[in-house]
């Protein structure tokens, strides 16, 4: 350490390095200027409205009912219900683009503060299937008191206990990284996770190993294979892992999601469809309730997804999907060789995958009700363009999630007032210059 020796010759001088540098330290600095420099970005220019032409008749009834019911915006309801079909038939269907294979599989994430009612169109969507899940839940139940009582019998016998069933389940909520690939294991390599408010997802991510848990979940978009190896256990190999993920989160907890796992920078967040409202609103009460005949309709629609039989032979596109397809992924190369943004770049070069993936869903959707499109086996044009539509509409969502800091972080006022509260601002003058202001400016912030 140096000895100092002499007083300095310039006091005042030393007196306003000192304070820059105490302004400097508390990181307070470079967020102010940031604020400054990024307060008057408009938005509005990047906004897409919804596509709802070329939804299939049954999603778009029951998005239009729960839309007026519950006074959100129709995408709520409308995703929801995609995520909802995705769930429901898993890996029983794939799309074979020529060079890549895909299941119907779905990331979604609906961004909006609370209170605004995001929650019960997620429900209300997934609200058939856990039913299922419920009945489903029932029979195991009764299988495994059978298995107690056989096993009883087996012991007094000694002879060999027979195998214990498990739980068929589609739909999971809160667990461990252990428990999800038990659960994936049992159930085919399939499950989703529908969950309201994912930040206690967001949460336990590292919270109980550090194995990796963020790259496995990059696996699982993939649909790559993976095995679990852990001491004293059977390995767990699961093929073309499938899960498709549904929740709602707050705009102010997903940028700290986003920042504190570096989600960004590894390409988790650029695997997922973000919808998110520049402006919404909770609307005012309405007396109205949903028309049942309405939910009666989908609610078969998502038990005879269920239900359906696996499929051996993947759709294919029609010769017309096909060159809008092409045309899509041209375009969209185009769009991520002219950004700068990495995450942008990234969220866009996954949309070729995303695309195919909806058209798959729209298309099961389709041949449901119409059976000479379903014996056909193939992605029409209709499903197709409908898919590019809604990834378009999601590219300019994405826009919001990177600028979600500046959307939700303090005004520079406010940060100003932050500093003088919680530091005190000593020498306005040289904290005026370290951010481009007036010392005027400063000193009336300070005296309001």
């Amino acid at each position: 350490m140096t000895t100092k020796k002499e007083a300095p010759s310039n006091v005042a001088g030393i007196e306003e390095a000192n304070n820059q540098e105490q302004y400097k330290s508390t990181n307070f600095i470079e967020k102010l200027k940031a604020e400054i420099q990024t307060k008057t970005m408009n938005f509005n220019s990047n906004d897409t409205v919804f596509p709802t032409n070329g939804l299939p008749q049954v999603i778009l009834d029951f998005g239009l009912e729960i839309s007026e019911v519950y006074g959100v915006p129709v995408e709520f309801p409308v995703l929801s219900a995609l995520c909802a079909v995705s769930s429901a038939i898993t890996k029983k269907f794939s799309i074979d683009s020529g060079k890549y294979r895909n299941f119907g599989q779905l990331w979604l994430m609906f961004v909006a503060p609370p209170g605004v009612g995001k929650s019960e169109p997620m429900a209300a969507a997934f609200r058939p299937l856990q039913r299922l899940e419920n009945l489903s839940y029932d029979a195991y139940q009764v299988e495994l008191s059978n298995w107690k009582s056989e096993c009883s019998e087996a012991k007094q016998t000694r002879s060999q206990e027979p195998e214990k069933p498990f739980f068929k389940q589609c739909l999971i909520d809160d667990f461990t990284p252990e428990s999800l690939y038990q659960t994936m294991f049992r159930n085919n390599g399939a499950v989703s996770l529908c969950r309201d408010e994912l930040s206690g997802w967001f949460a336990d991510f590292g919270r109980y190993n550090k194995s990796g848990e963020i790259s496995r979940y990059l696996s699982i978009f993939n649909n790559a294979q993976f095995c679990i190896n852990r001491k004293s256990e059977e390995p767990l190999q699961i093929p073309e892992p499938f899960m498709t993920i549904c929740g709602t989160i707050q705009p102010e907890v997903l940028d700290i999601a986003l920042n504190n796992n570096s989600l960004k920078e590894n390409g988790f967040a650029s695997r997922f469809l973000y919808v998110y409202h520049k402006v919404i609103k909770k609307q005012k009460y309405s007396e109205k309730t949903p028309n049942r005949i309405v939910l009666d309709r989908y609610d078969e629609l998502i038990k005879h997804c269920y239900y359906l039989p696996r499929s051996e032979n993947p759709f294919i596109l029609s010769t017309e999907a096909k060159t809008f397809f092409i045309e899509y992924a041209n375009q969209t190369a185009d769009l991520v060789n002219n950004c700068s943004n990495n995450f942008l770049r990234a969220t866009y070069a996954k949309m070729e995958i995303q695309v195919l993936r909806i058209s798959l869903i729209i298309q099961i959707i389709r041949g449901i009700y119409d059976n000479a499109e379903w014996l056909k086996g193939q992605i029409t044009k209709e499903a197709i363009q409908y898919a590019i539509n809604l990834c378009n509409y999601f590219n300019s969502n994405i826009l919001r999630i990177e600028n979600i800091e500046t959307a939700t972080k303090t005004t520079p006022v406010e940060a100003i007032k932050i500093i003088q509260k919680e530091y005190g601002i000593k020498n306005k003058q040289a904290f005026a210059d370290s951010i481009g202001l007036t010392r005027q400016y400063i000193s009336k912030i300070c005296n309001e």
